[in-house]
């Protein structure tokens, strides 16, 4: 989002604000607020700067609106081309896979991996809960190789991709699992 995109939505909002405030409070009224609102400038140069900064305005919005659908539609799965043809894969689909991987392993459970695109790469984020003694440096290392190497085999060598990790909990018997520390999660993230 631009700064000039950003400076708009403030300066709208805090006027929005401040009008709705000074209704309820009685300070600005309907009369005061309709006849700024009907005082239209008579002037020609006068009216037709205030068109054009309203066009703009709408234009500058409309902008918005069309990056952030192309941006949210674009960051949902990875496109690439092979000699067959185009090929498409939701990053859900990624998701899954590696999730399936790393509930194999005994030594962690309720592993949540997440997978972002950003500019340089692929990024994996797993969250879980350790349910065993290890050696953390080595066993997490080992965790973010496997996961490396799995979206490697997936999408190819070409695509720089980076795994962190995230233990939330030591949990090393049967009571410290039945606790659940819950994640508040993005309403409707998995639906296309």
């Amino acid at each position: 989002m631009g700064f000039l995109t950003v400076l708009i939505y403030i300066i709208l909002s805090l006027a929005t604000g401040v009008i709705l405030i000074g209704l309820s409070l009685e300070i600005i009224t309907v009369d005061i607020l309709t006849a700024y609102l009907t005082e239209v400038p008579t002037d020609f140069p006068l009216r037709s700067i205030s068109a054009l900064i309203g066009l703009l305005l709408i234009l500058i919005c409309l902008r918005y609106i069309q990056t952030s659908f192309r941006r949210s539609r674009k960051n949902k799965s990875i496109t690439f081309n092979s000699s067959e043809g185009k090929v498409s894969i939701t990053l859900v689909a990624i998701e899954d896979m590696l999730r399936k991987m790393l509930e194999a392993k005994t030594e962690v459970s309720r592993i949540r991996p997440k997978v972002l695109l950003k500019k340089k790469g692929i990024e994996v984020i797993a969250r879980g809960v350790l349910t065993t003694e290890v050696n953390l440096v080595d066993f997490t290392k080992e965790m973010q190789e496997q996961i490396k190497e799995k979206v490697h085999n997936l999408l190819g060598e070409d695509k720089s991709v980076q795994v962190n990790l995230e233990i939330r909990k030591i949990a090393l018997n049967k009571n410290d699992l039945m606790i659940e520390d819950k994640e508040p999660e993005v309403p409707f993230r998995n639906y296309e």
